[in-house]
């Protein structure tokens, strides 16, 4: 079965899925919460208003709790809370592929083009075998949601 954002943020544990929440919350901007009450009000039927004026902790309970999101709320969520809580299994993959980063940032100049399929897949069984093997399987998953050269993991990924 192919891999989804929604799929991927159902299958998280709940404390996970606060954890990226509060992250989400914390550092949004003024566009990005705009999204976020709009689509918190359509999901649990509420008036944006009253959405607008609640409690954050609340905020981040009802979207932890939201297990259908918008794919770009959802890939945000992950984004940051990959970067914030598994930096180093990023670091470690790129590193594994030789890719040129800053603290688990691509280098704008590196061509991801050059990656070949069996290069990505080793890559990733090798990272699969880290100590932080839940924060390994949920980066694939991330990464396989990206698509272009990070596609071929999903084959290298356990069931």
């Amino acid at each position: 079965m192919p891999v989804s954002a929604n799929r991927v943020w159902r299958q998280l544990p709940d404390e996970t899925r606060v954890a990226a929440c509060r992250i989400l919350w914390a550092e949004s901007t003024g566009a990005e919460k705009q999204l976020l009450f709009a689509t918190l009000a359509k999901a649990k039927n509420l008036r944006e208003v009253f959405v607008r004026k609640s409690p954050i902790e609340r905020l981040v309970n009802w979207t932890a709790a939201t297990l259908s999101l918008p794919d770009q709320i959802v890939d945000d969520l992950l984004k940051r809370y990959l970067l914030h809580q598994h930096r180093a299994v990023i670091v470690s993959f790129l590193e594994l592929l030789k890719i040129p980063h800053s603290a688990g940032m691509i280098d704008q100049d590196f061509d991801l083009s050059t990656l070949t399929n069996e290069r990505v897949q080793e890559s990733a069984r090798s990272l699969l075998t880290s100590a932080d093997r839940a924060g390994a399987e949920l980066y694939l998953k991330y990464l396989v949601l990206q698509g272009g050269p990070w596609v071929g993991i999903e084959e290298v990924m356990p069931t």
